[in-house]
């Protein structure tokens, strides 16, 4: 009997393996999983630092009723320690220490030049305005990246500002990918009468590799025959996960799950209620690790790496966030669902009227590769429901890649 997705995820997640810690220069830590938190080793910012370019007063609320001495310039990396008297200043530069006493930064825009070195200010001013004070982004000690965060180039910046040059993140994961079926050739093989190419590997080996999965073994195609396939599954088994594609359904040449018992695989659930890629199958290999089996069918394989597999394998990797994101978001025009189990359906996100909207790709089965690469993701049509309205808000899923549009 098939199990709601929701349980699906949840028994799936639940076998992630613990990561171990390994150490990176800071250069090669983007798109790995953070280890340990990284702290502020000092207060951010270090020092009040100028919020714009202008001139630093020691405010008394009079600035703009007398005229000014320039007694100095403090730039970006320079200190300045004269003494200061009434109604002088400095000029100064964003991102520059503020010296004492002065308080205040005056735009250079609110400012007039005036004969011997004298400045004039044409605005009021407030109390210590345009200066940051000391620490006022972050305390020293206090975490700015914690662990188990995915690091994107924004977090590299971070860490470098802290001087984090070797990171602690997750060991990733090691992979195999298998592919079963006679029907298959390879894209650079020639395909004929009723032979089809193996997209389902060449998806999954550039997904990994996108996703930055470095470790990743391809065992090739194995054919509908139970000796090769339970020798290529027995390889696979070495390592971490291995992940197969096609003869996990009902059908007479479908004979992967009961090749893979043969080989001590145990199974956690076979079959989905989830429409495309019903016939799942997860197991546990003899040695610890898992075994995730996908239909033949491209749409299936690619909406359930985006669902299911990329969120295990970012668990497993320690990663405190790993399930795909939804944004809420009206259909263009009305969505059906014929079947009894959640419906995910390719889709794309266009813009009409200033307004953002889901826009169904016609697709006809989960066969349809076509239709899967002209979306920028799928849309979600719960359990039970039969049929969304246009205009009814949908859960969009853009697990395909960027939402980049042209310039027309």
């Amino acid at each position: 009997m098939a199990v709601a997705f929701e349980e699906a995820v949840a028994a799936i997640l639940a076998l992630a393996r613990s990561p171990k810690e390994r150490v990176l220069l800071l250069s090669d830590a983007a798109g790995e999983v953070l280890y340990r938190d990284v702290v502020a080793d000092r207060n951010i910012p270090p020092f009040r630092r100028a919020a714009m370019d202008g001139f630093a007063v020691q405010w008394t609320g009079r600035e703009n009723k007398q005229t000014y001495r320039i007694i100095g310039t403090v730039n970006p990396g320079q200190t300045w320690a004269g003494a200061s008297g009434e109604a002088e200043c400095v000029k100064i530069m964003t991102g520059a220490s503020v010296p004492a006493p002065f308080d205040t930064v005056i735009p250079v825009e609110q400012s007039e030049a005036c004969l011997d070195g004298l400045v004039r200010f044409v605005a009021p001013t407030s109390r210590g305005q345009h200066v940051a004070p000391e620490g006022e982004d972050a305390r020293k000690d206090e975490v700015l990246v914690p662990r188990g965060t995915l690091l994107h180039p924004r977090h590299i910046a971070t860490l470098a500002a802290v001087g984090k040059w070797e990171v602690s993140v997750s060991e990733k994961p090691a992979i195999a990918i298998l592919a079963t079926g006679g029907e298959l050739r390879e894209p650079w093989e020639e395909a004929t009468g009723p032979f089809i190419r193996n997209c389902n590997a060449h998806f999954l080996l550039s997904a990994l590799k996108t996703s930055g999965f470095e470790q990743v073994k391809y065992l090739g195609v194995a054919p509908d025959e139970s000796d090769v396939l339970k020798a290529k599954i027995r390889e696979g088994l070495s390592f971490d996960y291995l992940i197969l594609t096609g003869g996990v359904s009902a059908g007479e040449t479908d004979l992967v799950p009961e090749c893979l018992a043969a080989c001590g695989v145990e199974k956690v659930l076979h079959k989905v209620s989830v429409k495309p890629g019903k016939p799942i199958f997860v197991g546990k290999t003899p040695g610890g690790g898992l075994v995730i089996g996908l239909p033949g069918n491209p749409v299936a394989v690619i909406v359930h790496y985006s669902m299911l597999i990329r969120p295990l394998l970012l668990k497993s990797m320690g990663s405190k966030e790993y399930l795909p994101k939804p944004i809420w978001l009206p259909l263009a025009g009305e969505a059906h669902n014929k079947g009894e189990q959640k419906k995910f359906s390719p889709a794309r996100v266009e813009s009409a009227g200033g307004e953002s909207q889901v826009v169904e790709i016609p697709f006809h089965g989960s066969g349809d590769f076509v239709a899967a690469s002209r979306a920028d993701g799928v849309f979600e049509i719960p359990f039970g429901i039969r049929k969304v309205p246009a205009g009814g808000r949908v859960r969009f899923y853009p697990v395909w890649g960027e939402l980049l549009t042209s310039e027309d």
